[in-house]
């Protein structure tokens, strides 16, 4: 059994005032299923729905049709299994960075089987260096860059051992250097828990890097157009593998899934994909 289950999900957005009602079609019949472990990119041109499908998963919107299963459960509201890192870093500019990784543990420890302090404080820390801010425990907000506070962010959602890490364009306000260190680091991350995550670009490049599997979106209403599994190998064995050929296929046949175009008639897989994308680029 999959462990996301996305059946069949609608979501309309009604806009009250003026002579009529609105009504807006944000997703239409979407369905998407993600393994245990999986790590799977949705992109997507701006308003398809890519952010309104991240707040169902993460239990702060209902579909108003179908239904998002996790473990054969519905989801009804959030809820600690679940974990989110969003493009704005939601700091607590007034506690310090170990501090802010300790909020989502604090509202364990008031339930059952929750942490004491000093196991909150440990479990803090350890996870500030999971993300490479050892030495940085004690930094407030204002004190770290733009991206060392997303990483504060990364160990915040990562802290209390979440089942499935939800992301929404979390790199897309750093510069390009920062950006793909941080992309690095999530692999690592991913790599070493083992964490289910489903991220959210508008890059191109970046969903083709980091997933598994890129899930393409159509324009509004949203849905899923198509599914492109990929295989680039060991990334650590190429110096830079965004420059390969076959990483070039992979972003040419995303572009034409998101431009509507077709790749020409005979091609049916990414071998005649990156044919393509090689007389393209000459």
């Amino acid at each position: 059994m999959s462990k996301i289950q996305i059946n069949n999900v609608g979501k309309v957005f009604r806009r009250s005032g003026g002579p009529q009602s609105q009504a807006v079609t944000a997703l239409r019949s979407l369905d998407l299923q993600v393994s245990e472990g999986e790590f799977v990119t949705l992109v997507g041109p701006s308003g398809c729905g890519k952010s309104t499908l991240l707040d169902i998963l993460a239990g702060l919107s209902l579909p108003d049709s179908g239904q998002v299963l996790v473990d054969g459960r519905p989801i009804t509201g959030p809820g600690l299994e679940r974990s989110v890192v969003f493009q704005q870093y939601a700091l607590f500019p007034w506690r310090t960075a170990v501090a802010n990784v300790e909020v989502g543990l604090e509202s364990q420890a008031r339930g059952k089987g929750g942490l004491t302090k000093q196991e909150r404080r440990a479990r803090a820390t350890e996870y500030l260096r999971l993300v490479g801010l050892q030495g940085r425990e004690e930094r407030y907000p204002n004190e770290l860059s733009g991206g060392m506070r997303q990483r504060v962010a990364i160990a915040r959602a990562l802290a209390h051992e979440p089942q499935v890490l939800l992301m929404d364009e979390p790199f897309a306000a750093l510069d390009a250097q920062t950006r793909e260190q941080l992309q690095d680091l999530l692999l690592q991350v991913w790599q070493r828990t083992g964490t289910t995550i489903i991220f959210i670009t508008h890059g191109i490049e970046e969903a083709v890097y980091l997933g598994q599997r890129v899930a393409v979106m159509s324009s509004q209403p949203g849905t899923i157009r198509e599914i492109i599994d990929i295989d680039l190998g060991d990334k650590s064995a190429v110096q830079d593998i965004r420059s390969t050929g076959r990483f070039g296929a992979y972003r040419h046949q995303i572009w034409n899934l998101l431009h509507h175009q077709d790749l020409p008639t005979g091609s049916t897989d990414i071998d005649d994909a990156e044919h393509v994308a090689a007389v393209v680029a000459a």
